[in-house]
Formats: C-alpha cells, structure tokens, sequence
C-alpha cells in the first residue's frame, strides 16, 4: 500500500470490490438481511430507491452541491435500521425518530459540514474501516481468539502509524495511476481529509497519506471478508448455479474496468451502494453487541 497507493485502491476496488458486494449480498439475503421477517420488504424497497436516487443523482442527471442531501439520506437511512432492529415499540421508535430529526434541523443550521462529512464517509472510509473493526471486535467476542485481538490491535494502530511515520517517501505512483483516480469520486475524500487532518501541515503530505490510508483501508476489508469464509460460512451460501453467476459477473466487472475505469465505475455502482445500505443492520447488530458486552463488564 506504501509503495503504490493509488495502484493498490483501483486494483483492489476493481477486482476485489466486485466479488465481495456480490458474495456479501448473497449471504445478508440467506440471513435475511439481519431485518425481522416483517420488515425485508420495506428495508429492501427503501435501501434499492436510496441506491437508485444516488445513482441517478451522481451519473444521470450530475446535479450540483447536493453533499448535505445525500448526508441527510444516509444518516435518515442509517437511523431507520436502528428502529427496524433494536426498537419494538412503537412510542419509543416515535420518540427516537422524532429526537433525530430535531438534531438533523439543528445541525443542518448549526454545523452543516457534519452532515456532509456523514454522507461522505459512511458509505466508503467508515464502511470499510469502522464498521470492520466493530466485526472484528465481535468475532473477538464470539472466539475470545488472542490472534483475532492481536488484528483488532493492529488495525487500530495502522492509521497512526501512516499518520506520524513518513511513508509518503516510499510512494512510487505513476502519473496514469493518479489520472484515473482524480477522475473518480475518490478524490473529494482526500480533499476533505486534507481539510480535517491538514492543519501545520503540507497538503501534498496529507493527500499521500490519505490515499496510503484509503488503500489499506478498502484492501483490508476485502481481504478480510474473504479470508472468513469458514466463520461466516458465506460460501456455503453459493450454489453451483448462483456461483457460476457469481463469477460471469465479476469477470464481466473487471473487463469493463479494463476497458474504462469511470464506465466500470458507473456499472458497478448500483451493486457497491446498494451492499454498503444492506449491511447497515448488521452494522447496527455489531454496535449493539459492543454496547451489551461493555456494560455488562
């Protein structure tokens, strides 16, 4: 990642990204999505109209500065599966939403940028970073493994040392490399990384090690959804027909890819969001879970 940053996050989102949302949304589909049986039909209507409101928005009709509308969407989204899977009762799910929504007004007049930052991350570095470290922290849980605590340990330990060590000497990138990845929507999140982290600092520095922290970041989480295939038992989930399916598609996937990034890009994206909505129940079983052990020690 050190070496070729900007390499390794298109590699991995191109070839790995692609298997992973398809064998991901195959598994959360045997679970259920981790949503009461009553409920699937209206997360699945819901998470399906956000991707295709989003896809529409960001590829078809390319309409300008709407970073604090897609904030509100994911964050409302997010919010609603915290009702449909912790709240059973209806007046306590009113009182929840309704205090929600009166935050959302208030940071909407009052801090605006954190609604943005929200929309902005939730899909892509907390996704792929935090909501990860809550699985692993789960998985400790579960098997009480010291080699599962020594990973947890270590994954939180990566971001400083990007962030103190200059690894941005060691970067080799090639100038193609970084053509293809300005030209995606990856770059706003550097930007903004350079904003936040970027004070007393040179920018340049900033964005190096930014985009070492995006390509560990997004490597890691498919690698890590890969190599628990016998402890998720994802794959027991494939069929010889679903995997013959599976693997037209991501091959299909990564030629478009080949052929051009941004078209890949563009394919592609309705099965990357729509996987990102799907998890969030079990994200929220995952936060869940850490809350229940940390106050029950």
């Amino acid at each position: 990642d050190c070496f070729l940053p900007f390499e390794t996050f298109l590699f991995s989102y191109a070839v790995l990204g692609p298997l992973h949302y398809l064998t991901e949304l195959q598994w959360l589909s045997k679970k259920d999505f981790f949503v009461p049986k009553t409920k699937i039909s209206i997360f699945v209507i819901l998470s399906t109209s956000i991707t295709l409101l989003l896809f529409l928005n960001y590829y078809l009709f390319y309409i300008q500065k709407t970073e604090i509308l897609v904030g509100l969407v994911l964050s409302s989204f997010f919010v609603l599966c915290f009702n449909l899977i912790l709240l059973s009762n209806t007046n306590r799910a009113r009182f929840f939403s309704l205090g929600f929504v009166l935050l959302l007004g208030i940071l909407y007049f009052v801090k605006p940028v954190l609604i943005i930052l929200f929309g902005l991350f939730l899909p892509t570095i907390i996704h792929v970073y935090v909501f990860t470290f809550f699985f692993m922290i789960v998985g400790y849980f579960k098997s009480s493994n010291r080699f599962a605590l020594v990973s947890i340990l270590m994954l939180a330990l990566v971001p400083l040392l990007i962030y103190f060590f200059p690894l941005e000497n060691l970067i080799e990138s090639h100038l193609n490399s970084k053509k293809i990845y300005n030209s995606t929507g990856f770059r706003i999140i550097n930007k903004w990384m350079v904003l936040i982290f970027g004070k007393n600092t040179d920018a340049n520095t900033i964005i190096l090690k930014a985009q070492i922290f995006i390509a560990f970041a997004y490597t890691y989480h498919y690698l890590n959804w890969f190599s628990k295939t016998s402890i998720i038992g994802w794959a027991k989930t494939l069929r010889l027909k679903k995997m013959i399916l599976v693997l037209g598609i991501w091959v299909l996937s990564i030629a478009l890819y080949l052929y051009n990034y941004q078209i890949g890009l563009m394919v592609l994206f309705f099965l990357s969001m729509i996987h990102v909505l799907a998890e969030f129940p079990l994200n929220v079983l995952s936060i869940k879970t850490i809350f229940q052990k940390l106050i029950t020690k």
